[in-house]
C-alpha cells in the first residue's frame, strides 16, 4: 500500500496494533489507523515523522513525534496529549527527541535521544535517563522486552541490559562491555525474540547475531548477509509450520530457516532495493506487517490447512506448470508438466524424480491404469518405464489417429482401451492388439463428434461409460442402443438444466454420483442420469465463470478450482465460499486439481503444489468481528468513545458509521448487514458496503446492531452494538410540550372560567326574566280562568239553576281566594298546587253536571310533596282534557292526574280517555292561552334544568281508533 492506496506518505516506519485489532502506522507525516479501508487519524498527528509506536497495559496508545515528542493517544477519541515535548529552544539537548517509544509489561516509557536512554514512569510521571557510553558519541536505540521480562537496549554503541536492582544498563557487546571478549565496535539497529528465548540483533556489518541470554554467548551470521544492513526482524512460522525468520535488511526481506539455516531472498523486494524499517507479525490474521520506505507491504504468510511444496529447479528447468496430478500411493504423486515430462514426487522425504518424453510436448491428461501410467500429450499417448525412467510411445494405437494431440483414456471393465483425441473424438482399442473396436456406427460419430470436444472420460460403478463434452454437455454411452444419450434431454431431467455445457473437468464421487465441473457452473448427477443438483454462475455467489475441476468432501460440499480460486458450494445452504491467495493459496488459478485417498485436495502451479486439509481449513475458520472505525455527522468526524451510545443533536440528524471486521482482507471478501430497533426490527444486507447513514431520525433512543461475515459465510457471533440517541428540538421536547400543554391548559381554564363566569351572569340575567315571565303569565292566566268560571255561573242563571249557580259560586270563590292567595308567590309547593288543582276539577265536574270522573294518584312522599313548581303549571292540560276532550265526547268520561318520584325525578302525568287532538272541534280563530303560556312557564322552567321535560302522547285503542291523550311532564327535584 502506498499513497495510492491513501497511506499518506510512502515513508512508513513503525507499526502496532492495538486491542481492538486496529493497525497504526507510523510514516514520516505523522501517525495513522488504518482499518483495512482507509487511513485516519487526528488533524494534531497530520505532521510530522513518527518513530514509535507503543501500546500501555490499558491500551492507551504512545508515539514519538518528532514534531510534538512523547505523546498520548486515547484509541477511543484519537484524542492526543502530549507528555514530554519536544524542546529545540534552550540549551538542554536532553530533552530535544523522544523517539523509539516502547512500554513494558511494567508501564514504563523506554526512550532515545541521540545522547542518551530515558525510562519514564507512567504512573509517577518521573523521568530517569541514562548513558549508554562514557564519551559523547551518537547513541539512538531501540528497546526489546523478551518473555522473561528481561529489558533489552539495542544500540548503536552496543547491546544493553537493564539492570532493575541497580537501575543501570550493563553493556553486554560493544566497547564498554563487561566481559573483555565482547569488547568490539558494533553497530545495532533492532532485536527481536525467538521462540526458544533467543534473541536475534541486526546490526550494520556484522550481519545477523544471535544471543542465547542462558549461556551469555553471541553466534553471528554473516553468510547471505555480506554488504547487508540487518535493520529488523521476527520470528514466525511458514505455511508448512516450520520456524522461519524474517529478516528486514536496507534492500529487502531475508527469509531464515533458523534449524537447517537455510536462507531465502524475496525478490519482490530485492530486486526493487525496498529498505525494510520494522517488521510486526499480525498473528491473529496471519500478516506480516512490513514498514518500507516504498509503502507499506501486507504479507500472508500461513494457513494451518495450507502446506506449499516448491518445485526444485535442480530436477526440471523452470518455469514449469503442473497440469495433472495422479496419486499412486499414499504418498507418492505423477505430476504431469507443461514441457519435458512427468515428476515422480514422493512426498515422504520430498524426491522428485523426472520420466522425460521421448519428444517435447506439453502433458494434457495422466492415467493410472492398473500399475501402469499412460500419458496423454500434445504429441502422442505415451506409457511410463517407471523403472529406466522414460516414457515410450504408444505407436500401434497412435496410427489409428492423424491427429497426435490426445486428451485423456481409460481401460474398462471389459479390457477395452477409450482414447479420447482433440480433433477425432473417441476411439476405442484392444490394448494387448491395438486393433480398433468399433462400438457405434459412423453416423452416430459423425453426428456425436460434430463440433463437439469430448474433454473428460469416467466409467461408472455399472460399467457406464460417462462422456464429458464441450459444447454439448454430459453423455454415457448406451451400450444397447449403441448411442450416446445426452443426460440434460433425458425425461427424468424436464425442466433441469446442468451449471455449464461446456465441461471442463469430470471426477466420480464417493456414492458413484458423477461430478462436473463447466463453464457456468457445477452439477451432480446420479449414476442413472438423473441432474441432482446445480450451482451456477447466474444464481448463486461464483466468483468465476471458469470451473475447471471438482470433488465432494465427506459433508456432501463440492471442492472446485476456477480463476479466482476455490469455490466451496454449500448444497445444504444454497452458498458458496471462497479460497484465494489471501487464505494461503499459492496462486488463484490452479492449473493441477486432486482430492487425493487422504481427502486433502493437492493443487498444482507454476512451479508449485499445494496441499488443502480440508477438514483443518473447515475448523480453523473463526467468525469475524466487527469495530466502529469512525462515526460522521455532515461530514464532521466525531471524536468521542462511543462505548456508551452516541447523542445526536436536532441539527446534526445525519450521521454515517464506518466499521470494518479488522482481518485486512480485500473488501470484496466481507459482507455486513444490520438492524437499526426502534426503527425497523428487520436486517438489511448491505453487501460489501461498510458504511451506513441515517437521515432525518425521529427523536428517541435507537439500537444499532451490525454483524459482519467473511468469504467462508461465517458471521460474527456477537453483533456490535451502538446506542443512537437523538436529541429532540426544544419545541419537540417533554418540557416543551408541557409548557405548551400548561399554556394551553391556563387558556382554556381562563376562557372556561370567563365562559362559566359569563355564562351564570346570563343565567341569573335570564333567571330573573324566566321568573318576570312568570309572573305576567301568571297574570294573564288568572284572568282567564275566571273568565270561564264567571261564564259558568252565568249558565246557572240563565237555566234557572239558581242553588246550583249558589253552590258553585260558593267553590268558585274559594278557588278565586286560593288563586289570589297564589299569584303572590312564583313557585308553590307541590302539595299547595295538588289542592288548588282538585278545587278547580271539582268545580268544573260540578260545572258539567258531574259528566265525567276524575281521580288524583298522588304519591306519599315528602320530596314530592315539597318540591317548588309555578302555581299554574297542570292546571291549563288538564282544563284542555276536560274542556276538548272529555266534553266532546260521548260516553264515558273519566281523567287521571298521577304524580311520583322516579329516579330523582318527578313524573307527572294527566291522562284522559276522550276524543283526542285528532277529532278534537277547532274554533277559527282561537288560540289556546293557557297552553300557550303554560309552555312559556315551562320553558322558562328549563333555563333551570336542561333535563325538563315535557310530551303529549295521542292515545289509541285495538282498533287504532283515538282514545285519549296523555300528558307528561318530567321535573329533576334538585333543579325545580
Amino acid at each position: 500500500m502506498s499513497t495510492r492506496e491513501g497511506l499518506p506518505s510512502n515513508n512508513v516506519w513503525c507499526t502496532a496494533k492495538d486491542k481492538q485489532g486496529f493497525l497504526w502506522v507510523g510514516t514520516s507525516r505523522g501517525v495513522y489507523r488504518y482499518d483495512g479501508y482507509r487511513f485516519d487519524t487526528s488533524d494534531s498527528l497530520k505532521q510530522g515523522y513518527c518513530s514509535g509506536i507503543a501500546l500501555d497495559s490499558k491500551g492507551m496508545i504512545y508515539v514519538s513525534l518528532d514534531t510534538r515528542g512523547f505523546c498520548s493517544i486515547d484509541p477511543n477519541t484519537l484524542a492526543v496529549r502530549t507528555i514530554l515535548a519536544n524542546d529545540y529552544t534552550d540549551t538542554d539537548a536532553a530533552n530535544d527527541l523522544h523517539e523509539q517509544v516502547y512500554i513494558d509489561s511494567n508501564d514504563q516509557a523506554w526512550l532515545c535521544d541521540y545522547t542518551q536512554v530515558k525510562r519514564y514512569d507512567l504512573t509517577t510521571g518521573k523521568l530517569h535517563r541514562y548513558a549508554l557510553a562514557k564519551k559523547e558519541v551518537h547513541q539512538y536505540a531501540s528497546f526489546l522486552e523478551d518473555a522473561h521480562h528481561n529489558i533489552w537496549i539495542i544500540s548503536e554503541v552496543g547491546f544493553y541490559q537493564y539492570d532493575r536492582e541497580k537501575d543501570r544498563l550493563v553493556c553486554l557487546l560493544g566497547e564498554e562491555a563487561i566481559n573483555p571478549v565482547n569488547r568490539t565496535k558494533i553497530f545495532f539497529n533492532q532485536a527481536f525474540e525467538g521462540a526458544d528465548g533467543s534473541i536475534w540483533l541486526g546490526s550494520f556489518d556484522r550481519g545477523l547475531v544471535r544471543y542465547i541470554p542462558t549461556s551469555n554467548t553471541f553466534t553471528y551470521f554473516k553468510q547471505g548477509f555480506e554488504n547487508q544492513n540487518v535493520i529488523c526482524g521476527v520470528e514466525s512460522r511458514d505455511e508448512n509450520g516450520k520456524r522461519v525468520l524474517f529478516v528486514g535488511t536496507g534492500n529487502g526481506v531475508i527469509v531464515l530457516y533458523p534449524e537447517t539455516n537455510q536462507l531465502i531472498r524475496l525478490t519482490e523486494f530485492y530486486n526493487k532495493g525496498i529498505p525494510i524499517k520494522r517488521i510486526l507479525d499480525d498473528t491473529e490474521n496471519g500478516i506480516l506487517w512490513l514498514s518500507t520506505l516504498n509503502g507499506l507491504y501486507k504479507y500472508r504468510y500461513r494457513n494451518p490447512g495450507i502446506r506449499t511444496i516448491n518445485i526444485p529447479a535442480s530436477v526440471i528447468q523452470l518455469p514449469v506448470s503442473i497440469n495433472n496430478v495422479v496419486q499412486q500411493s499414499a504418498d507418492t504423486y505423477f505430476l504431469g508438466l507443461s514441457h519435458t515430462g512427468v515428476l515422480r514426487w514422493s512426498m515422504v522425504n520430498s524426491q522428485f524424480t523426472l520420466l522425460p518424453y521421448p519428444v517435447s510436448t506439453s502433458t494434457n491428461g495422466l492415467r493410472l491404469i492398473g500399475d501402469k501410467l499412460y500419458a496423454f500429450a500434445n504429441k502422442g499417448l505415451f506409457l511410463a518405464d517407471v523403472v529406466n525412467p522414460r516414457f515410450v510411445p504408444l505407436i500401434r494405437i497412435m496410427k489409428a489417429f492423424k491427429s497426435t494431440e490426445f486428451v485423456d483414456g481409460l481401460l474398462d471393465r471389459k479390457g477395452r482401451f477409450w482414447v479420447v483425441n482433440v480433433t477425432e473424438g473417441i476411439k476405442v482399442f484392444d490394448l494387448n492388439t491395438g486393433q480398433e473396436q468399433k462400438l457405434w456406427s459412423q453416423t452416430v460419430g459423425d453426428k456425436f463428434f460434430r463440433n463437439n470436444a469430448v474433454k473428460v472420460l469416467q466409467e461408472g460403478s455399472d460399467g457406464k461409460i460417462w462422456v464429458a463434452t464441450c459444447s454439448k454437455g454430459l453423455f454415457y454411452y448406451d451400450a444397447a442402443k449403441a448411442d450416446f444419450v445426452d443426460v440434460e434431454r433425458m425425461p427424468i431431467n424436464k425442466g433441469k438444466n446442468l451449471g455449464g455445457l461446456c465441461i471442463n473437468g469430470m471426477k466420480l464421487a464417493d456414492d458413484q454420483s458423477i461430478l462436473i465441473a463447466s463453464w457456468g457452473g457445477i452439477t451432480k448427477v446420479d449414476p442413472s442420469g438423473r441432474i441432482l443438483r446445480a450451482f451456477d454462475y447466474h444464481h448463486t455467489g461464483m466468483n468465476d465463470t471458469y470451473c475447471s475441476n471438482i470433488c465432494e468432501d465427506k459433508k456432501g460440499n463440492f471442492w472446485f478450482s476456477t480463476n479466482e480460486g476455490i469455490h466451496i458450494a454449500n448444497p445444504r445452504q444454497n452458498s458458496i465460499n471462497r479460497l484465494t491467495t489471501i487464505e494461503g493459496l499459492y496462486n488463484n488459478s490452479p492449473s493441477a486439481f486432486l482430492c487425493n485417498q487422504q481427502k486433502e485436495l493437492v493443487l498444482g502451479y507454476t512451479n508449485a503444489l499445494n496441499i488443502i486439509d480440508i477438514n483443518r481449513i473447515n475448523f480453523n475458520k473463526i467468525p469475524p468481528r466487527v469495530a466502529v472505525s469512525s462515526v460522521e455527522f455532515q461530514g464532521r468526524r466525531l471524536n468521542q468513545d462511543i462505548a456508551h451510545g452516541i447523542t445526536i443533536q436536532p441539527d446534526e440528524n445525519s450521521i454515517t458509521l464506518h466499521f470494518s471486521p479488522l482481518n485486512f482482507e480485500p473488501t470484496s471478501r466481507n459482507v455486513y448487514r444490520y438492524q437499526l430497533a426502534g426503527f425497523d426490527d428487520k436486517w438489511i444486507d448491505l453487501g460489501s458496503q461498510n458504511t451506513v447513514s441515517f437521515t432525518n431520525l425521529a427523536p428517541k433512543t435507537y439500537q444499532l446492531n451490525v454483524l459482519a461475515g467473511n468469504s467462508f459465510g461465517l458471521w460474527s457471533q456477537k453483533p456490535l452494538t451502538v446506542k443512537l440517541t437523538i436529541e429532540p428540538h426544544f419545541w419537540e421536547t417533554w418540557l416543551f410540550k408541557g409548557l405548551i400543554a400548561l399554556f394551553v391548559a391556563a387558556t382554556v381554564f381562563g376562557i372556561i372560567r370567563w365562559r362559566v363566569s359569563t355564562h351564570n351572569e346570563r343565567n341569573r340575567l335570564d333567571l330573573q326574566i324566566a321568573e318576570l315571565r312568570l309572573k305576567a303569565l301568571q297574570s294573564q292566566m288568572n284572568p282567564h280562568f275566571l273568565f270561564n268560571s264567571l261564564n259558568s255561573i252565568q249558565n246557572y242563571l240563565l237555566n234557572n239553576r239558581g242553588v246550583e249557580g249558589a253552590k258553585y259560586l260558593s267553590k268558585f270563590s274559594k278557588l278565586v281566594r286560593r288563586i289570589m292567595e297564589n299569584s303572590n308567590y312564583p313557585y308553590l309547593r307541590f302539595e299547595q298546587i295538588i289542592e288548588t288543582l282538585k278545587m278547580y276539577v271539582e268545580i268544573e265536574s260540578f260545572r258539567f253536571n258531574h259528566e265525567f270522573s276524575y281521580e288524583f294518584d298522588i304519591e306519599d312522599d315528602d320530596v314530592l310533596l315539597s318540591a317548588q313548581l309555578p302555581p299554574m303549571l297542570l292546571q291549563p292540560y288538564v282544563e284542555n282534557s276536560i274542556w276538548h276532550g272529555l266534553m266532546p265526547k260521548e260516553g264515558e268520561k273519566r281523567i287521571k292526574i298521577s304524580a311520583r318520584v322516579q329516579n330523582d325525578h318527578i313524573i307527572c302525568t294527566i291522562e284522559d280517555n276522550g276524543v283526542g287532538r285528532k277529532l278534537t272541534p277547532r274554533r277559527e280563530g282561537h288560540i289556546s292561552r293557557g297552553q300557550e303560556m303554560t309552555k312559556g312557564i315551562f320553558e322558562s322552567l328549563r333555563y333551570k334544568s336542561s333535563k325538563a321535560r315535557l310530551e303529549i302522547i295521542d292515545l289509541f285503542d285495538d282498533q287504532n281508533q283515538p282514545a285519549g291523550t296523555r300528558v307528561e311532564l318530567i321535573l329533576p327535584i334538585e333543579k325545580v
